[in-house]
């Protein structure tokens, strides 16, 4: 049960970087060209704060992983407590 639990907690991380921004062509007219465009010279370039972006969502990553090993630890030290207490 703890393995099921613990890969879908790093399928789901994982998971989270393929939602990074990705720039999108809607349509023909030479102004969604334009935009298109400038998105991806922005994400080649970095000048869009897209770094901004992917500081946060490692930030979010690294929240979500020090939650998962505080329960870990929790979960570690109940243990040992209960091999403690079958040893005395």
């Amino acid at each position: 049960m703890t393995r099921i639990i613990l890969i879908s907690i790093f399928l789901n991380l994982f998971s989270q970087i393929a939602w990074a921004h990705k720039c999108v062509l809607n349509g023909n007219t030479a102004a969604e060209i334009t935009a298109y465009n400038y998105c991806k010279n922005d994400l080649a370039t970095g000048a869009a704060g897209h770094k901004d972006q992917k500081l946060q969502e490692q930030v979010v990553a690294l929240e979500r992983e020090n939650e998962f090993l505080e329960r870990r630890l929790l979960m570690l030290r109940e243990r040992l407590l209960n091999l403690l207490r079958l040893t005395d």
